[in-house]
């Protein structure tokens, strides 16, 4: 499996922070990465404001919700201080998203979804009756949030980060569509490819899971194969199955 993808070019577009674990697993397969990073994580409008004050009491919580490791990364900051302070005398339950969440916050979770999606966790959820805070992403809907909510719990949504759509270089371009397989992670990078190329891609195009892959199916794109464990080693094995049948 080392040289698995060897001499294939491999197209990500996840933003610049986010591409180095990636890059290095399609590098250890031999591929030749093509870098087009289309999306950005930064701060929510308000800079964050809401947020922070949210977390500054997240005691006040039964549980906190997180559904995605960008969300885990900006609240991580305020379990560790509170353990660390030990002046918390009640620390809420957890549940995340994802493994890669879980692994993100950096404190155990008591509910994590797998596969990696919210309508999982939605399943997953108790029912009962108390506070629930969700933390997500600008582009998330109110699913998970109802979900929640119609199993009797009051939740509070807060937006932790905002993903922002980069345009890329027309020097990016031209080696992005001449290589031999792209990989999409998100729903976002689906509009964002699209805001850039419309409906071109190259010959292979693997998307993570099945809502990524219903993005691009609405905006035309044709996807190739779905990771059937919505992880990146799961997207990169199911690109190695189409480049090499």
């Amino acid at each position: 499996m080392g040289n698995s993808l060897h001499d294939r070019s491999v197209v990500i577009t996840r933003s610049l922070s986010q591409n180095e674990s990636l890059r290095r697993l399609l590098e250890a397969r031999g591929a030749r990465v093509v870098e087009v990073p289309l999306i950005a994580i930064a701060e929510p409008d308000d800079e964050g404001r809401e947020r922070d004050e949210v977390l500054q009491r997240f005691e006040d919580f039964d549980w906190v919700v997180v559904t995605s490791p960008n969300g885990a990364e900006r609240i991580a900051p305020f379990f560790s201080a509170a353990h660390a302070a030990g002046d918390v005398e009640r620390f809420p339950h957890i549940a995340v998203v994802g493994e890669a969440t879980g692994r993100s916050l950096g404190v155990s979770a008591t509910i994590t979804a797998e596969p990696a999606r919210s309508e999982i966790l939605a399943a997953q959820f108790p029912d009962g009756v108390g506070e629930v805070l969700v933390v997500q992403g600008n582009l998330a809907d109110n699913a998970l949030s109802d979900a929640i909510a119609a199993k009797g719990w009051n939740v509070t949504r807060v937006v932790a980060y905002r993903t922002v759509s980069l345009r890329p270089t027309r020097e990016m371009m031209s080696p992005a569509l001449a290589a031999d397989v792209l990989l999409l992670a998100s729903g976002s990078a689906v509009t964002a490819w699209f805001d850039a190329f419309g409906t071109s891609t190259p010959p292979f195009v693997v998307a993570i899971g099945p809502s990524t892959a219903k993005v691009a199916d609405a905006l035309g794109i044709d996807i190739s194969g779905i990771a059937p464990d919505q992880t990146l080693e799961s997207m990169i094995e199911t690109a190695e199955s189409l480049l090499n049948d």
